[in-house]
């Protein structure tokens, strides 16, 4: 009897807060100076439905989850490597790893996001989108003879490579390589 006599003044407070899925019973009765069993009475006579709370991992409510899909958001996101993401982040790498697997499982992010394992792949990518230059110069700049080759890898792995912005014309390469020819002849 005490116990209620105690939590008569403060009922709608008492209400309010037994709405709110973030206090536990236990809380509640430290805050009003009652036990726990004393709240759980208490919201099982009125009977006030508490909000379940959801289990398992947050992605709401996590910051690194939130900073995931804030870089995954970014044009061309598909190709930043691991260890950007876990330079920009700031965490571990097992950590990182672990919450980008599960944004991937819910759909949060791009499949293909954060698989690159190469800092010069990502380099030349970056290059490749900003820059009009041939895809072999491109290459020769970030240390990869095989950049043709990647992109290629990747085209046929699913990835948005979009054409370069380099245009070959044929005629100029030909007469190039005609006036190479005659120069090697004389």
């Amino acid at each position: 009897m005490r116990r209620l006599r105690i939590l008569r003044g403060k009922e709608k407070d008492l209400v309010k807060d037994l709405k709110k899925a973030a206090l536990s019973l236990k809380k509640l009765g430290k805050k009003y100076g009652v036990s726990r069993q004393a709240i759980h009475f208490f919201y099982t006579r009125r009977g006030i439905k508490r909000p379940v709370k959801a289990k398992g991992h947050q992605t709401e409510e996590c910051p690194l989850c939130q900073k995931l899909i804030q870089i995954s958001k970014k044009p061309h996101s598909e190709f930043t490597s691991i260890h950007t993401i876990i330079k920009i982040t700031g965490e571990s790498r097992a950590r990182s790893l672990r919450h980008l697997r599960m944004l991937r499982n819910r759909g949060l992010v791009s499949q293909r996001f954060g698989r690159l394992r190469s800092k010069r792949v990502e380099k030349a990518y970056a290059i490749y989108f900003t820059k009009r230059l041939p895809i072999r110069t491109i290459g020769r700049m970030t240390g990869l003879n095989n950049f043709y080759s990647v992109i290629k890898q990747h085209r046929e792995w699913g990835y948005d490579v979009p054409p370069s912005l380099y245009v070959y014309d044929g005629q100029e390469r030909s007469r190039v390589w005609s006036e190479i020819k005659r120069r090697k002849q004389r």
